[in-house]
């Protein structure tokens, strides 16, 4: 079995956070979790993730702008990020379009999917 893959979580809430990181880990998933930006920042250089998901509302900085900031950078312009929002399938898939992301998820759909849109998500793309 190929080895999973690391993923790095950004999310203000430490709860969303928590359970995310507990579902993915129990796929098999190496995650790593980040509260804020500093958090995340520091977690990019140290952990290097192959997937990134990330809250599109935060305090500190927007989803949006961590996709567009992250897509300019030579260092991590090829990890794919996935935006995480409570916002309809619809409204969600235009601002990832828009952002530059290469997927979302809805965490309408519950946490307990998560695993399985992750799992999706990370066989659909092309390393």
């Amino acid at each position: 079995m190929a080895e999973k893959k690391r993923i790095l979580l950004l999310d203000d809430s430490s709860i969303t956070l928590e359970m995310e990181k507990a579902v993915l880990e129990e796929r098999g998933y190496r995650v790593a979790a980040a509260a804020n930006l500093l958090e995340f920042q520091a977690a990019l250089e140290r952990f290097q993730p192959e997937v990134i998901l990330t809250d599109l509302m935060m305090p500190d900085i927007s989803g949006k702008d961590i996709v567009r900031v992250l897509k300019q950078d030579f260092h991590t312009e090829k990890i794919p990020i996935v935006l995480f929002s409570s916002k309809p399938d619809e409204e969600l898939a235009d601002i990832a379009e828009q952002a530059g992301a290469d997927g979302f998820l809805s965490k309408s759909h519950g946490i307990e999917k998560l695993g399985d849109m992750v799992d999706e998500l990370v066989d659909s793309i092309l390393w």
